[in-house]
């Protein structure tokens, strides 16, 4: 029980540490859109996922999933299970990122401090930062950029606070080093 409390404590700590700052050199530019652009609301049809199957979870559909990676409950990936949160989660399209969200996801204004997702990424990072572009699902704008360091552990793991200006599925591009996956995650009002 005690190690549980200490793991779970690690988790949220680790959760809770800054982004680095984009290539842009503004802090305050990662979690702000890059364009204020309004687009055309997409609905979220949750559809089945599209990991190879050697990646894909054995939970099942939980509430909250969006777009093409719903989000799921039980089991994650072996890759994915190092203390692992039990909280559902969404794997990415090509089965190399999963995303945990730690709380239920709120748009707003930059200053939201809550919208806490810890990734894990079953190919190597390498000394790489986790690059992330974000979009409303099926639109161009707005555009969310952030980049987020490699320096959290055990396992494959980069902590973020990822915040957006608008509700809805926003698809999020993940890049680190020469590795890539697209997730849609919900974001509510």
């Amino acid at each position: 029980m005690k190690r549980t409390a200490i793991v779970s404590a690690c988790l949220v700590a680790a959760a809770c540490a800054p982004a680095t700052p984009s290539s842009s050199g503004d802090p305050a530019a990662q979690a702000r859109p890059s364009a204020s652009v309004p687009s055309a609301s997409v609905p979220a049809t949750p559809s089945p996922p599209v990991a190879p199957s050697s990646t894909r979870p054995s939970g099942e559909r939980a509430e909250g999933g969006c777009g093409d990676t719903p989000a799921q409950s039980g089991r994650p990936p072996a890759w994915a299970s190092v203390n692992a949160p039990r909280l559902p989660f969404v794997v990415g399209r090509e089965g190399n990122a999963l995303a945990y969200p730690f709380v239920d996801l709120r748009a707003g204004t930059p200053e939201n401090p809550a919208n806490k997702v810890l990734w894990y990424v079953r190919l190597p990072r390498d000394s790489n930062e986790l690059r992330v572009v974000a979009r409303p699902r099926g639109a161009a704008e707005p555009v969310v950029r952030a980049a987020f360091p490699d320096g959290a552990g055990p396992g494959e793991i980069y902590p973020s606070i990822i915040n957006v200006p608008k509700p809805g599925c926003w698809t999020f591009d993940l890049t680190w080093g020469a590795h890539h996956d697209t997730v849609d995650v919900l974001y509510r009002r």
